[in-house]
């Protein structure tokens, strides 16, 4: 709060198929956090975008702060790739098309892919320099299209 941020809510990424851990003496992590932060009370939050179908598949139901999403690799890239799945309703509930989507460490180029998929523009920033090939040739017309979402 003290440099201006709301943390609105704490979202649980459950991941189904986690990493082993390489220690013996505690569980395997199979959750991580997503923060959301806003610099103001009011703030833009498409909650429709991401809507979930009910059980029975007849109707919609609010997203629930529990998000279970299976982690998957991609060639080349470090161990974190984020799975595009889970960064989709990221973007969709904090922009619109047309919005600029910031990723201030683009790793391999998750969000910018996913952003781009979604009519959206990206502004990435990453310091590992052996990443920017990877990025570069992920958004690629090729890669772009094979993007599919579960």
């Amino acid at each position: 709060r003290a440099d201006g941020w709301y943390l609105r809510q704490d979202i649980i990424w459950h991941k189904p198929n986690p990493m082993p851990e390489s220690v013996r003496d505690r569980c395997t992590k199979s959750h991580e956090y997503i923060f959301l932060f806003s610099k103001s009370q009011n703030y833009y939050f498409d909650v429709d975008a991401i809507k979930e179908s009910t059980v029975d598949g007849k109707g919609l139901k609010r997203k629930k702060t529990v998000w279970e999403v299976k982690t998957k690799p991609y060639k080349g890239a470090h161990f974190a790739v984020y799975p595009p799945e889970l960064i989709e309703p990221c973007i969709k509930a904090g922009s619109e098309e047309g919005d600029t989507v910031l990723d201030p460490f683009m790793g391999s180029g998750t969000t910018a892919l996913v952003s781009k998929s979604l009519q959206r523009h990206y502004i990435g920033c990453e310091l590992h320099e052996e990443y920017g090939k990877l990025i570069q040739t992920r958004l690629s017309e090729k890669s772009f299209a094979r993007l599919k979402f579960e």
